[in-house]
């Protein structure tokens, strides 16, 4: 592996220096990942401004910035090839820095051990695509549900490379709380949908409920990788969980999900082909959301979205 750039704000020298010990530390206990392409670590005070300086509107990363985001890794394009940048908040670093506990530890490994677990992901999915993601570009429905199954797929295979780590700390479980809390929000797509009929200007409302359905097929996905990761279900994570996601009507579609996410992993990574890995993920997308009152069509493949 070719040396790694590692920038680190926001520190006192000292700081900086424990800092630097610590990742080199991690990165040596994950060197069986693949983390070729990995040209910058920032650790950084300004997460949102280094985050949207790099990315500069480049068109393969979907990328969101939240509150709750401690690291990201950027895929940015380079001559011949990709490079990785791996950002991570000053905030999570000062904080293990701070009280130096294993529970700290944990977290903070944990956290770091997805990204790189992302990296590792992305390696084999550019081995594989690099002759197709350079130009590929979605239209019509698949311009909606084929960058959401790519996502999918993302979060998952990272929580399940990553799911040893996650054992010590507490993500498991507040993923599944989060996905239950997501899934009891989408009756807020009903009102959404009502709404955009009285006033059909308020499109920010249908993009809004895109989201929240993207956002609801993300958590599963990432319960569902640290569930098969770990080799148990919910039941063995959390029964009382468990018993209030089969209340739900989510519940065949996270059946499904899980189905779909087995299929393409059992073809990971020297069965990606092509692109098609993801074609019946992101029908199971597009049949959730019309099962939501979206029905995503096309028209000489332009995107339609009728409501009901």
């Amino acid at each position: 592996m070719k040396e790694i750039n590692l920038e680190i704000n926001g520190l006192s020298i000292i700081e900086s220096n424990r800092a630097l010990e610590l990742i080199n530390h991690i990165i040596k206990k994950l060197s069986f990942l693949d983390m070729r392409r990995v040209t910058n670590i920032i650790v950084s005070s300004n997460y949102k401004r280094d985050i949207s300086f790099l990315l500069n509107n480049n068109s393969k990363n979907r990328f969101e910035l939240s509150n709750d985001i401690y690291a990201a890794v950027l895929t940015l394009e380079s001559e011949y090839d990709y490079e990785f940048y791996l950002v991570v908040k000053t905030s999570l670093i000062k904080r293990y820095l701070k009280n130096k506990n294993e529970i700290e530890y944990q977290r903070l490994f944990h956290i770091l051990h997805h990204e790189f677990a992302h990296i590792h992901d992305n390696n084999k999915k550019i081995d594989a695509f690099k002759n197709i993601i350079k130009d590929q570009k979605y239209i019509g429905v698949n311009s909606i549900t084929y960058p959401i199954a790519e996502v999918c797929w993302s979060e998952y295979i990272a929580n399940y490379i990553s799911s040893s780590s996650a054992i010590q700390t507490e993500y498991p479980i507040n993923f599944a709380k989060s996905l239950l809390y997501k899934v009891d929000k989408l009756k807020d797509i009903k009102t959404q949908i009502t709404a955009y009929k009285i006033n059909n200007s308020r499109e920010d409302l249908i993009q809004l409920s895109i989201k929240q359905v993207e956002s609801v097929l993300k958590s599963a996905s990432y319960l569902i990788g640290y569930l098969n990761g770990l080799n148990i279900n919910l039941n063995q994570l959390d029964c009382f969980l468990a018993l209030e996601l089969e209340k739900t009507d989510f519940i065949e579609t996270f059946i499904n999900l899980t189905y779909e996410l087995n299929s393409i992993h059992h073809l990971y990574p020297n069965g990606f082909i092509n692109l098609n890995i993801y074609n019946n993920l992101a029908c199971l997308i597009k049949e959730y959301y019309k099962t939501l009152g979206i029905d995503l069509f096309e028209e000489d493949n332009i995107l339609k979205i009728n409501l009901y």
